[in-house]
């Protein structure tokens, strides 16, 4: 009577080498492909709506980068929290608004001031889908760029808006 064990222990080398191909794959991508995606993007995200100028933080090739590779990774059997990415990807948004979407009278939002609260209202979304919460979601930003001093109280209703959107549509999908 045969056990099986040469079956379960061939099962298990094919897992663990798509674990390992899926997760060298995601981290190929990071380091060649987009560089701004690697790590959960929330300490960079602080220095940026902080006034810290971080090369290739905010663009296509980031946000293709970052969600195929939280996709792979997570497939990869790798632990990847939600909130750091999803920051970064709606921070990524955020900033595609203004300079990628053909919007007439976008133009006058393209400077450093404009692109923080737009990255900030992304990063705000972000948290907000992930945990349902728009209060949550603003705070969550807000606490981001404490030593920043660009937080204006009509700024804090508006990125609540934002947020109170981005779970209204979450609601709506997942309905």
């Amino acid at each position: 009577m045969k056990d099986g064990s040469g079956q379960s222990t061939k099962s298990w080398l094919f897992l663990i080498g798509a674990c390992f191909v899926l997760c060298g794959i995601a981290s190929a991508m990071t380091v060649y492909i987009g560089p701004g995606a690697n790590g959960s993007g929330i300490a960079e995200l602080m220095a940026a709506l902080n006034g810290v100028n971080y090369p290739m933080l905010v663009g296509k090739r980031t946000l293709i980068v970052k969600i195929l590779g939280v996709v792979l990774g997570i497939s990869g059997s790798l632990y990847i929290g939600k909130e750091g990415p999803l920051a970064h990807i709606g921070a990524i948004f955020g900033v595609i608004v203004i300079y990628y979407l053909p919007i007439r009278g976008f133009d006058y939002f393209k400077n450093d001031v404009n692109k923080r609260e737009f990255m900030a209202a992304g990063i705000s979304a972000g948290v907000s889908a992930a945990f349902a919460s728009p209060i949550g979601g603003t705070m969550f930003s807000f606490e981001l760029s404490k030593p920043s001093s660009f937080w204006t109280f009509s700024m804090i209703w508006r990125i609540f808006f934002c947020c109170s959107i981005s779970t209204f549509t979450l609601s709506l999908i997942t309905q």
